[in-house]
């Protein structure tokens, strides 16, 4: 595959430097040119929020390698818009330092970041890896399964406006499995504390909800070891529920 065959754009939103981005670039300069925008911090959980009361601010970090102010929907749309010399090919956000299932995508910065290019109707992975917060391993082995799915999957994508949610677990992935978008039993805290001088705060508490394991689930394939690759649309209608709206009004 000749190095100049695609031009890709990877985001994340651990931040800039985060290992996962930085192990997946390295393994996605294999496929072509890879030009990183990520946010200039950690924007974990932001969703697909944009900036739009503040002024965003771009800083180089190497070549075809950026820092922007923002959060990874920003990173996209200021990189296809401004940026990019011409729309990239694939857009990767990624690698996530923990699982992004089920439920849990609608808070997702990194899934933002894919979502924000099918808006733009690219071809978008969103890659998630399965592990703990405190465990840095896994990301070499998930970089070279991804590009392994990019080749297989790219040249023959499915639709305009669909973005892929990959999920890989710890360890050496060797198969995947398409899936559904699974569910979770919402289980969340606010913690109250008092700041040195006296006053309320509140801050959002563990996640201790729980998973349901349901078949065909992002959640069944990660807990039998398997790739969960989860096809998303940027059209979020509920067509059962239209349907029956429309015969009830009738």
């Amino acid at each position: 595959m000749s190095r100049d065959k695609y031009l890709i754009l990877l985001t994340n939103d651990d931040g800039v430097g985060a290992e996962g981005l930085l192990t997946l670039k390295r393994h996605l300069a294999e496929l072509g040119r890879v030009v990183v925008v990520a946010p200039y911090e950690e924007r974990s959980g932001v969703s697909h929020g944009l900036t739009i009361h503040f002024p965003l601010r771009q800083v180089e970090i190497s070549r075809d390698h950026y820092a922007l102010t923002g959060t990874p929907a920003d990173c996209v749309l200021f990189a296809v818009r401004k940026l990019l010399p011409r729309p990239p090919d694939l857009v990767v956000s990624g690698i996530n330092h923990g699982p992004n299932l089920g439920d849990d995508i609608l808070y997702s910065g990194t899934v933002a970041g894919a979502r924000e290019a099918a808006l733009h109707e690219l071809p978008a992975f969103a890659v998630s890896l399965v592990t703990g917060r405190n465990s840095n391993q896994g990301f070499e082995a998930a970089a070279k399964f991804t590009c392994t799915l990019i080749q297989e999957l790219l040249p023959n994508w499915v639709s305009k406006g669909t973005y892929l949610n990959v999920n890989i677990p710890a360890g050496e992935p060797r198969e995947y499995r398409f899936t559904r978008q699974g569910t979770k039993r919402v289980i969340s805290h606010i913690e109250e504390k008092k700041d040195p001088r006296g006053r309320t705060y509140y801050w959002i508490g563990p996640d201790e909800s729980e998973w349901l394991v349901e078949a065909d689930t992002d959640y069944e394939a990660i807990q039998e070891g398997v790739v969960s690759i989860t096809p998303l649309h940027r059209d979020q209608t509920d067509y059962r529920s239209l349907k029956l709206y429309h015969q009830n009004s009738r």
